[in-house]
């Protein structure tokens, strides 16, 4: 599913889900260094997008990521235990972007 589908999904979830004391949201990450070696990736079909943080140089990195370079899946975590937790008892239908300032 792409992430502007889920945001929708989220969007429709939020009035359907009115009055229950149910939260949804969406996190929108961005590109996230999992450590996984993708040095023979086939990457066709990935024109539309940033490479996998493994395949992008370093420069290509601090060129087009703010805080340039990629995030960690810790980050992302951090982001969902915040919104699993009281600290976000008033948000709901957000899309919260975990991209380093890349958009």
């Amino acid at each position: 599913m792409s992430s502007h589908a889920a945001l929708g999904v989220v969007r429709s979830g939020v009035a359907v889900l009115k009055g229950s004391g149910i939260r949804i949201n969406h996190i929108a990450p961005g590109q996230i260094d999992v450590g996984v070696d993708l040095k023979n990736f086939d990457m066709r079909g990935m024109t539309a997008q940033l490479p996998p943080a493994s395949l992008q140089s370093k420069e290509s990195q601090r060129a087009n990521i703010g805080l340039e370079r990629a995030g960690l899946p810790t980050e992302v975590a951090r982001v969902a235990g915040f919104l699993a937790s009281g600290f976000s008892s008033y948000i709901t239908g957000a899309n919260l972007v975990v991209d380093g300032g890349a958009s």
